[in-house]
């Protein structure tokens, strides 16, 4: 039976187009060397920084390009040198026509949102994807010096689906503005910025880590950014000091009662300070620079208070002529040795 034209037609047509479909996705696994990505990241702004999660929120570009010569043929009805797709063409083209390897960043918690895309082809073949997005970051902050402390913002980006042997990055770029205060807010100031690249070495794909198999290659960008700690030194840590300095009045006072009084309220206080700088921190197995002034604070004042209980027992039933000056050498002795501990400590800690 004879087909009609028509249909004889349609055939050869979708037969075609599937041809053509299928040429313009590229194959990498048969590749010998592995395809070579170079990736920039255009950092708008970090913001949203939250100490107790240890997140923040990043806005910026990414920018990915490669070689894929199969590409060409989108520019062959062009005079251009390159030709444009944005989100929902672009998106087209991903779904049906064009290779694009998927990416993903390994440091974000949930999903990123990435309101807009854009794909470019240049005539000799090179093929850039670009795309805005926003996401919440994590990575492990150090808040050992804190409020005196640095931390280092990364994102961390790697392929989806390919290891080493089929892709690597290359060339990695970071870009920021030149401003640092619009994107880091005014609790940060700028050090330095970094890209590197790195490989990542999956354990549960392959479980024997003598292998290079399932490498993955992977960029890390980090902004490393100083606290500016003006708020935490003048609304916390100068009080704190001023109420532990306070303390020392015991020795001044002659009643035994008022001395107790002073010294328990002041530790009531010093409590205070302390529920503070847990509520802005996340339960940390160590101690920070804040806490270690708490501790000493406590120290001082529960010694202070056992000076004048021995104090009291030793000279309350003795005569005059008989006491031992104990408090006098007080006086001056604990805002003295406590000085001395303080400067020890900024020394060891943050200098």
């Amino acid at each position: 039976m004879k087909l009609p034209t028509r249909i004889v037609y349609a055939i050869i047509l979708l037969v075609t187009l599937q041809s053509a479909v299928g040429q313009q996705q590229q194959d990498i696994s048969a590749e010998k060397e592995p395809l070579e990505v170079a990736v920039n990241l255009q950092i708008n702004k970090i913001y949203n920084i939250n100490s107790v999660d240890e997140t923040y929120q990043i806005d910026g570009y990414f920018m990915y390009s490669w070689k894929n010569e199969r590409a060409i043929s989108y520019l062959k009805d062009s005079l251009a040198n390159s030709i444009i797709f944005e989100n929902d063409k672009a998106r087209e083209l991903i779904n049906g026509k064009l290779w694009i390897p998927a990416f993903e960043l390994i440091n974000v918690q949930g999903s990123r949102e990435v309101p807009n895309i854009r794909i470019e082809i240049y005539a000799n073949g090179t093929v850039e994807y670009e795309e805005r997005f926003f996401a919440t970051c994590s990575s492990n902050m150090d808040f050992k010096k804190f409020p005196f402390d640095s931390q280092t913002y990364k994102v961390a980006v790697e392929p989806f689906s390919y290891d080493s042997k089929k892709i690597v990055f290359k060339n990695p770029k970071l870009f920021l503005e030149d401003n640092h205060g619009d994107y880091l807010g005014e609790d940060w100031t700028f050090v330095e910025s970094v890209a590197r690249i790195a490989t990542k070495k999956y354990k549960y794909v392959d479980d024997n880590m003598n292998t290079d198999k399932d490498l993955y290659s992977r960029v890390v960008f980090e902004v490393k950014a100083k606290r500016l700690s003006g708020y935490y030194e003048w609304q916390v840590l100068f009080p704190l000091l001023i109420i532990i300095l306070a303390s020392f009045s015991i020795f001044w006072i002659k009643e035994f009662g008022s001395q107790i009084g002073v010294g328990f309220t002041l530790m009531l206080t010093v409590v205070a300070f302390n529920f503070y700088s847990a509520s802005i921190l996340p339960k940390l197995p160590y101690n920070t620079f804040i806490e270690y002034v708490i501790i000493v604070g406590y120290i001082f004042i529960f010694l202070g208070i056992l000076a004048v209980i021995i104090n009291h027992r030793i000279n309350g039933i003795e005569e005059e002529e008989n006491k031992i000056p104990l408090l006098k050498h007080f006086r001056y002795g604990f805002p003295l040795v406590y000085t001395i501990i303080m400067i020890v400590l900024y020394i060891v800690l943050i200098m």
